[in-house]
C-alpha cells in the first residue's frame, strides 16, 4: 500500500472538499446546513468550502429555499459550465466525439469514419482531427477542456490508455492515452466501450443508484461491462467483460479467435445473419428475401431481417428465438458467477423487443434457478450513453477522493484529480 499518502490536514482537508463537492452533486439543489448533515462536518467546515468552491466558479447559489423556521437557507448547484469534457466512442460505426459539461450533458456532437484495419500513425491522426474538429465546430475555449475519455471497441489496459488488440478494428497496440495527452497536454483516460457505457449509466442512467450490475452490448460482437461494488471490474490484465467468448458448444463452429463455439458465434449480428443467408440459399419459404429488394445477400442486415421477423416471417422470428436463447445461456453462467441484482441489455438485436427477450428471459430463468426475478433493463440513455460515458472517464476521477500518491509521469492526471 506504498500508493497511498499519509494522513495529515491537507490531505483531510483535499478529502472534505471532495466529499462536499460530491454530495452537491448528489443532491442538489441543496442547503449548507443540509450538506453539514449529511457528510457529518461541522457547519463552518462546510461554509467555508462551499465559499472557496464559489469563488473558484464551481458551485453556484441559485436563490432561497422555503423556511422551517428562521432564515431561509440558500440553496447550491454544481455549476456544469465551469468546465469542458471530451468524450470519444470508438467502434465500427466510426469514431463519434462529444463535448459534455460537468453534469454529463451533451453540448455538441460530431462523428467521423473510422480507420479501419490502419497502422497507429493513422488512427492517431484521425482521433485528433476528430477533437481539433469538435472544438473548433462547437466554437469552444480550448482552455476549458479538462480531459478526454475514450471508450474503444477490443481489449484495453485502462492503467496505461492502451488499446493492446481489436479484432473488430483491426488495431494492435495504440498508445491512446500517451500519444493524444502528449499532443493536447490534457488528460486521457481510456477503456473498453462497454465499460464506458456502464459508467454513464451507473451515474445518470437506469443503474443510477445500483452498485452491482453487469451492462451486455450485443452487435457485431458481444461484451459486458461489470460493475462490482460501484467499481468496474477489469480483472488482472483487462479481459474481464469478454462474455462473447465464453464456449456454449465446444464442438460449435469456429470463431474468429480461434476457438470452436463461443456465444458470439450463436448469438451475435453475425450469426443472425449467416443463418438468414442460410436459409435463404436454401431455398426456405421467407419473406426476408422481399426486403432485400433484389440486391446482393452481401447487404442483408439485421435489420432487414427484423423487418420480416415483424411481419410474422416464421423463419426471421426462428432465427431471432435461437439467438435469444443462446444469449439467455451465456448470460444465465455470468449471473450466476457474479450475481449481480440488473443486467442492461443494450444492441441492434435489442431492437427485436419480445422475439429475443422472450426466449432469452425463458433461458436465464432455466438455467439460473435462483435468479428467476433478475431486473433486465434497457439503457436509458440510449446512443449518446457511449459519449457520456466516455466523458464519465474523466468526471469520476475528477470527483474522487485524492488518497493516492501520483508518480512525476503522472502530473497531467494528478493535476484533474486535484481540480476540485
Amino acid at each position: 500500500m506504498d500508493n497511498i499518502r499519509r494522513g495529515n490536514r491537507q490531505l483531510i482537508k483535499e478529502l472534505n472538499r471532495v466529499f462536499v463537492v460530491n454530495t452537491i452533486l448528489k443532491y442538489e439543489p441543496i442547503s449548507r446546513t443540509k450538506i453539514a448533515e449529511l457528510t457529518e462536518l461541522s457547519l463552518s467546515t462546510v461554509s467555508n468550502i462551499v465559499a472557496s468552491l464559489i469563488k473558484k466558479g464551481l458551485v453556484q447559489e441559485i436563490g432561497e429555499d422555503k423556511s422551517k423556521g428562521g432564515r431561509k437557507p440558500i440553496m447550491l448547484k454544481l455549476n456544469p459550465g465551469m468546465g469542458l469534457v471530451i468524450g470519444i466512442k470508438i467502434g465500427l460505426d466510426g469514431i463519434v466525439a462529444a463535448l459534455v459539461n460537468l453534469k454529463g450533458t451533451i453540448l455538441y456532437q460530431i462523428a467521423c469514419p473510422v480507420p479501419v484495419k490502419e497502422g497507429k500513425r493513422v488512427v492517431i491522426k484521425s482521433v485528433v482531427n476528430v477533437i481539433r474538429n469538435l472544438i473548433k465546430e462547437a466554437w469552444a475555449d480550448f482552455s476549458q477542456v479538462i480531459g478526454c475519455g475514450i471508450g474503444v471497441s477490443g481489449l484495453v489496459d485502462s492503467s496505461c490508455g492502451t488499446l493492446l488488440h481489436s479484432v473488430i478494428l483491426g488495431w494492435e497496440n495504440i498508445q491512446f492515452k500517451e500519444l493524444l495527452e502528449k499532443e493536447f497536454n490534457i488528460p486521457v483516460f481510456v477503456d473498453k466501450d462497454v465499460n464506458a457505457l456502464a459508467l454513464g449509466e451507473k451515474r445518470y442512467g437506469a443503474a443510477r443508484g445500483i452498485n452491482n450490475f453487469v451492462c451486455v452490448t450485443v452487435g457485431t460482437g458481444i461484451g459486458a461491462g461489470i460493475v462490482l461494488n460501484g467499481e468496474i471490474y477489469h480483472g488482472n490484465s483487462g479481459g474481464a467483460g469478454e462474455l462473447g467468448h465464453i464456449i456454449i458448444d465446444k464442438s460449435g463452429p469456429l470463431c474468429y479467435c480461434g476457438k470452436h463455439g463461443c456465444l458470439e458465434v450463436f448469438s451475435s449480428d453475425r450469426f443472425i445473419i449467416k443463418e438468414a443467408k442460410k436459409a435463404l440459399t436454401e431455398g426456405k419459404k421467407t419473406l426476408i428475401k422481399n426486403f432485400l429488394n433484389n440486391t446482393d445477400l452481401n447487404n442483408l442486415s439485421v435489420s432487414t431481417i427484423l423487418e420480416a421477423a415483424r411481419k410474422g416471417d416464421i423463419v426471421a422470428k426462428d432465427i431471432f428465438e435461437q439467438a435469444g436463447r443462446n444469449l439467455g445461456i451465456g448470460i444465465s453462467n455470468l449471473i450466476n458467477i457474479i450475481d449481480p441484482k440488473v443486467i442492461l441489455m443494450e444492441g441492434r438485436e435489442m431492437k427485436a423487443g419480445k422475439l429475443i427477450f422472450h426466449p432469452m428471459q425463458k433461458a436465464i430463468r432455466e438455467n439460473s434457478p435462483l435468479r428467476r426475478d433478475i431486473k433486465i433493463l434497457s439503457p436509458q440513455l440510449e446512443e449518446k450513453g457511449w459519449v457520456i460515458g466516455a466523458a464519465e472517464l474523466v468526471l469520476k476521477e475528477i470527483f474522487k477522493a485524492p488518497i493516492f500518491k501520483f508518480k512525476k509521469e503522472d502530473r497531467i492526471r494528478s493535476t484533474v484529480v486535484q481540480w476540485v
